[in-house]
């Protein structure tokens, strides 16, 4: 409200010779303001799936058509996962159905210690592990209170919302990894995107043993921050992406992704997006439609 200079009255005149003071136009105008804020985020029948920047590491949120929630990982720590959430979910919301984390490590796990102190959580799913310290102990030790419910998941199981049994994610692992990481492949109606985890050459091979074209995918969310070891041939064609998203720090120390990996992708027919050239990378889709978004 703009301060009023050199003794001019603060009211407004308005028809009738009635006056009306400044903050009495303001609070039906903040109002209606609020109103619309809370329409625009609510449901919109659409699936939503960002791919969130976070740096070197990876954190998926999803948001289904009805408006249950659920995370993949978490990145490598809580301020770009916390800022990712909450520029995406509505801001009143502080509750998230669902958790996944694939593979306990610091650049998919940091993000989910703080998120548990800030987020009411419907259930954690992940495999069991032995912590050899830190912040996998960290973790344990939360989820050892009991306050929220963990299933450990078993490969061929799937995971559904309550009310919306056309939105399903399934195993692919463990089963397929010695390292016990976990696989998801999530499908809407007619849709379908492959959430990798952690895999590379060797996993992918087992899982293309394991399901055969059953892992077709408009979509695949690379494995490993895209880098030697991950997208070979015969994963590429038994996935049959139309795009790839790489989730990956920007100037990372490790190369990532690797030249020869962004190359087969691209002989393969996939567009291909990264986080840290394309910010946060949203999938859409309704029931006919799949469509990409990116930040940038």
């Amino acid at each position: 409200m703009a301060k009023a200079i050199g003794g001019a009255s603060s009211k407004q005149p308005v028809p009738g010779g009635v006056t009306l003071p400044l903050w009495g136009l303001a609070v039906p105008v903040v109002a209606l303001i609020m109103l619309l804020v809370i329409v625009w985020q609510q449901p919109d029948g659409r699936l939503h799936l960002w791919v969130l920047d976070v740096g070197q590491g990876e954190a998926i949120l999803l948001r289904t058509p009805q408006g249950h929630t659920a995370l993949v990982d978490g990145g490598p720590g809580a301020t770009p996962l916390l800022n990712g959430i909450g520029n995406r979910l509505p801001f009143w919301q502080r509750d998230i159905d669902l958790v996944v984390l694939t593979r306990p490590v610091q650049d998919r796990l940091m993000g989910l210690v703080d998120l548990l102190g800030r987020y009411e959580v419907g259930q954690v799913v992940q495999t069991e592990y032995t912590a050899t310290g830190g912040v996998q102990a960290q973790w344990l030790r939360l989820l050892s209170s009991g306050r929220v419910p963990v299933h450990y998941a078993t490969r061929g199981e799937t995971l559904t919302f309550a009310g919306e049994p056309d939105v399903t994610l399934e195993v692919l692992g463990p089963g397929v990894a010695e390292d016990g990481s976990l696989a998801l492949r999530l499908t809407y109606a007619s849709h379908s995107i492959l959430i990798s985890g952690e895999a590379r050459d060797e996993v992918e091979a087992k899982m293309v043993s394991y399901k055969g074209e059953g892992l077709s995918s408009q979509v695949l969310l690379v494995g490993h921050s895209g880098g030697k070891g991950v997208a070979t041939p015969r994963f590429l064609a038994a996935v049959q992406p139309q795009v790839a998203i790489i989730s990956v720090g920007a100037g990372n120390r490790f190369g990532y992704p690797a030249p020869e990996t962004l190359e087969r992708l691209r002989a393969a027919g996939a567009r291909v997006y990264r986080t840290d050239l394309n910010g946060t990378v949203e999938v859409i889709a309704d029931r006919e439609r799949l469509w990409v978004r990116a930040e940038r």
